[in-house]
């Protein structure tokens, strides 16, 4: 293949070792951001379901659910625990990514290269060690599209890895399935048709299927609630809009570095002239994503991160094409790593950033104000909290994020419930792990940062009533303030703290 046939891990310098080291150097990096940056709410979800174990849960799928686990028993509830599947995942992206490259053409050095761009995009960066089903999904999706690399190249066998990082990944995260059409290249070739003639691919198919049989054990057991949730009740489907579209696609430039972007693009389009089997692969799994949700865009809100297995793939073809860095790819890096270490910056002085006059308007200085103030006080909320519970009581919100993160945050210590009283789709796992007669009767001390939940509370509690609010202050004026409701005897649990039907096991 023209520009890689006379590259050589030897003449380059890099040979399979090196290129290991460079992943494992990276774990460290990933490590040592993993413990200065703090935990999400939504992190925090992901380790205290770990902390209830199940077949799959409402809204995901069970891998990176149950993945804290070991890592929690080796390093206890600490910050590294909860994102060392991430960190794990980002490691095998790695390792899959050598072996793509070098079916490609490739080697050690196109694959090194590979890695070190997508670390210079805010989104692989951040993704690499934030713990999230993204990041888990994304390593089936690069494991799927290697393996059907190489039954592109006409390895048989490669059906079965193909099953099993289909599989993988969609325990992790069900849009992994969108690497199916990469099978599309490889059955638009008569030879490689003739695999459907032997039953490898059907057996790999049925090994893939009975992988993923926890979603289907967890969706029978709860009348398929799951399935519902991901097909109908968190899409909010409008009518026909271009605004939603144009920003998935700002948005997701803005998190790959719009050179790197560009670079990526220009890559792809080469690539694609070689009418390659097995190049094909790699671009249709790289643009799969970006289709889809760009369609999905059009009537709905798209999170732009949800396009990242594709910019993976963006980056190795782009690796492969241009093997040394050249003013665009340059530029591209050099914008990608600073958003990076802005983003890091605003984390870890978010109290000093809450002084800096933003120069965004509208609700956009609003959202950067609300994300700022968010990330102040979580401690003092959480020793407050502790401070005014009860003996016997419990800690409920309707905020699965303050459930959930204030749990960890106290170590595990504070009890807390979810309390759905102000409608929300996401982050419902827990009104699955309590039966109504252990709620029944039970005491809360409400936290909240709304107003105004005061009277649905007091449809499902005896008494309930309020208590002066925490307010928290920078430089005189207020950032954040907590309200208080101590509520007494839980007399309707249904529907409010739990989903199960009384009696459940």
């Amino acid at each position: 293949m023209k520009g890689t046939e006379a590259r050589t891990p030897q003449a380059a310098g890099w040979t399979t070792r090196r290129y290991i080291w460079l992943l494992v150097a990276f774990v460290v990096v990933h490590g040592v951001l993993a413990v200065i940056l703090p935990v999400s709410g939504d992190e925090a979800y992901y380790w205290d379901c770990s902390r209830h174990p199940d077949w799959a849960t409402y809204d995901q799928p069970p891998l990176m659910m149950l993945a804290p686990i070991p890592f929690r028993a080796v390093l206890g509830e600490t910050r590294v625990a909860v994102r060392g599947p991430a960190i794990l995942a980002s490691f095998l992206i790695g390792v899959f990514l050598l072996p793509l490259v070098q079916r490609l053409g490739g080697g050690p050095r196109e694959a090194a290269w590979a890695y070190l761009l997508l670390h210079a995009t805010p989104l692989f960066l951040f993704g690499s060690f934030y713990a999230s089903t993204d990041v888990g999904m994304m390593a089936g999706y690069i494991g799927a599209t290697w393996a059907a690399v190489a039954i592109a190249q006409g390895e048989e066998r490669a059906w079965w890895g193909f099953g099993v990082a289909v599989a993988l990944g969609f325990l992790a995260k069900f849009p992994a399935v969108l690497v199916l059409p990469v099978l599309v290249p490889v059955l638009l070739r008569r030879d490689l048709r003739a695999h459907l003639r032997t039953p490898v691919p059907y057996l790999a198919g049925m090994l893939s299927a009975g992988l993923t049989a926890p979603v289907w054990v967890w969706g029978a057991r709860h009348d398929w609630v799951n399935l519902a949730f991901q097909l109908q009740q968190r899409h909010d489907r409008g009518a026909f809009t271009l605004v939603h579209l144009l920003a998935f696609i700002v948005f997701s430039v803005l998190l790959v570095s719009p050179p790197l972007f560009a670079a990526m693009a220009s890559a792809w389009w080469k690539a694609w002239r070689r009418r390659d089997a097995a190049w094909n692969v790699v671009l249709v799994g790289a643009a799969v994503p970006f289709v889809f949700f760009g369609w999905v865009a059009l009537r709905e809100d798209a999170a732009p991160h949800w396009g990242a297995p594709g910019m993976v793939l963006g980056a190795a073809v782009l690796a492969l094409l241009v093997p040394r860095p050249r003013r665009l790819v340059a530029w591209g890096a050099g914008f990608g790593v600073a958003l990076s270490v802005a983003a890091v910056a605003l984390v870890v002085f978010a109290t000093t950033a809450l002084d800096v006059s933003w120069p965004v308007v509208g609700r956009a200085r609003g959202a950067v104000a609300d994300a700022l103030a968010a990330a102040v006080a979580n401690d003092e909320i959480v020793a407050e909290v502790e401070r005014r519970l009860a003996p016997g009581e419990m800690m409920a919100s309707e905020s699965y994020t303050d459930v959930h993160l204030y749990a960890f945050l106290s170590g595990g210590r504070i009890p807390t419930r979810l309390a759905r009283v102000h409608g929300g789709i996401h982050g419902l796992a827990s009104l699955y792990w309590y039966r109504p007669e252990e709620l029944r009767g039970k005491d809360f001390l409400f936290v909240t940062e709304r107003d105004g939940l005061g009277d649905g509370l007091r449809q499902a509690f005896a008494v309930v009533s309020e208590e002066a609010p925490l307010v928290i202050q920078h430089n005189g004026r207020t950032v954040r303030r907590v309200h208080f409701l101590r509520c007494r005897d839980l007399r309707s649990p249904e529907g409010v703290f739990t989903r199960l039907p009384a009696g459940t096991s």
